[in-house]
């Protein structure tokens, strides 16, 4: 990844292109690299620093490097989001114009101060500068920039904040890398084998992987009955992270990891199918949030579970109407298998419940119901509410959007079952990601939760932001903020 320096506009090294975010009507003659013939240059090409304006000055002037205005919109707008984005542009203006080594300016500190700033600046960069090439025959011959530096926070906070930004960035993209990657590469025994390199020497972190004799031992009906149709056993992960020194706070974050969901018996149609392999989207965020946490040494005890399966038609495969008994003992009628995320996660709810954390939290790409309700860059949160009051403040700080919906109770009418506790499907067309957040409550045990269904923003068909076309992280920023600020 690209280095990421931090100095001062005296101190700061020559490169090969600078990038200068500007407010919308702020003078340019002042701004460093801005000499008073590139400010004409810049008010004849109607440069105002409008929200997305951007301005690319090629013809340089002597020991001058080439420069890149870009607008952050009116002062009162910004947000560490917009310096994300605008951080984003640069770093990938200075790939295709195959420079070397980039500055961006830091805007004036506002509210938000020089080290929140950096740290922006630099994730921003680091994030926008992903790709995913692994199967391309002939890759992207554009190298990254081989270094970035922050103009404007010359100080020992401002470059623990950019290094802190970095674990993030690569927690991001190893789970970007993970949700990416084809199917029949990421079976639940790969990701296992990922998941020991992913965590390889970090100081206070443990794995434990339990095998399909194991689950059926800890009597974890749902996982087991799940993997049925598939020729590949399921996995199920526990890995811990306990912090050097006493922890603030125990909390188990849990996965799905459904690594291809053709929908079972209840098969999907081809088109639903398509990108189904980042029906593990919560597993590998999972994983990636334990693995930065570790790095940082954040304070905080953590349990990472995720349940890990194949969903697929093959002999064995459960059939609507099954009835499975999960972890907690909870029977389940499976009215429909493609409603399978909550089968698996009621197990791996149970176990984390009997761990006693002090909070739990869900993820998992649930119910296509969340696309339709708040659209595919959203997060729908739902849970109890001093645990959704975290996430909620948590994605504010990260960028990662997100909103709450209601576990209305009147609803678990629908979930009644004539010949089990609960069945696994609510009424046609009602609030089916209301019904799944309702549905994995009955397995959380008396722990504060939250559940976040990330169907939407786990994995996109276009660029949104900061969010790529693909495997997209979403929410592992947000889990660090929330266990950063505990």
């Amino acid at each position: 990844m690209t280095q990421i320096l931090c100095t001062s506009a005296k101190k700061a090294p020559s490169v090969d292109l600078a990038v200068v975010p500007v407010f919308e009507g702020q003078a340019l003659a002042d701004l460093p690299y801005l000499s008073p013939s590139r400010a004409k240059a810049a008010g004849r090409e109607a440069f105002t620093g409008a929200k997305d304006q951007s301005l690319l000055l090629l013809d340089g002037e002597a020991k001058s490097p080439r420069l890149l205005l870009l607008g952050l919109g009116k002062g009162k707008d910004f947000t560490l989001d917009s310096l994300r984005k605008a951080s984003q542009r640069g770093a990938r203006q200075g790939r295709e114009l195959k420079a070397k080594a980039l500055a961006l300016l830091l805007p004036e500190p506002g509210g938000f101060g020089e080290v929140a700033l950096a740290a922006a600046a630099a994730e921003g960069a680091l994030l926008g500068l992903y790709r995913y090439q692994r199967f391309v025959s002939k890759p992207d011959d554009k190298k990254d920039p081989a270094s970035l530096a922050l103009v404007g926070a010359d100080h020992a906070a401002a470059r623990a904040a950019v290094a802190e930004a970095r674990v993030r960035a690569e927690a991001v993209c190893l789970a970007r890398d993970l949700v990416n990657c084809p199917p029949s590469d990421l079976t639940p025994e790969i990701f296992s084998r990922e998941a020991k390199k992913a965590l390889a020497g970090l100081a206070g972190v443990s794995l434990k992987v339990v095998s399909k004799a194991q689950a059926a031992r800890l009597g974890m009906g749902g996982l087991l009955g799940v993997s049925r149709g598939s020729d590949k056993p399921p996995v199920f992960l526990h890995i811990t992270y306990k912090p050097k020194g006493k922890a603030r706070r125990m909390v188990a974050l849990v996965g799905k990891g459904v690594t291809f969901d053709s929908g079972g018996i209840s098969l999907k149609p081809a088109k639903g199918m398509e990108d189904m392999k980042c029906d593990m989207s919560g597993a590998a965020a999972v994983l990636a949030t334990v693995q930065a946490a570790a790095r940082l040494k954040l304070p905080v005890a953590l349990h990472g579970l995720c349940a890990l399966t194949e969903n697929m038609p093959g002999p064995g495969a459960a059939k609507p109407g099954d009835v499975f008994k999960a972890m907690n003992g909870k029977t389940i009628e499976v009215l429909n298998t493609d409603a399978e995320g909550r089968l698996i996660l009621a197990d791996a709810l149970a176990y984390g419940a009997r761990l006693k954390p002090d909070m739990m939290l869900d993820m998992a790409t649930l119910t296509g119901a969340a696309v339709v309700a708040l659209g595919a860059e959203l997060t729908a949160v739902m849970g109890d509410q001093k645990v959704v009051d975290l996430v909620l403040a948590a994605s504010k700080l990260s960028g990662e959007k997100a909103w709450q919906l209601p576990l209305v109770p009147e609803y678990k009418e629908h979930m009644k079952s004539k010949i089990a506790d609960i069945k696994n499907m609510g009424r046609a067309g009602q609030a089916g990601t209301i019904i799944g957040g309702l549905f994995l409550q009955e397995f959380k045990g008396d722990v504060p939760w939250a559940h976040l269904d990330i169907a939407g923003p786990a994995h996109l068909d276009s660029e949104a932001g900061l969010l790529p076309a693909g495997g997209t992280g979403v929410p592992v920023r947000t889990l660090l903020e929330l266990l950063k600020g505990l």
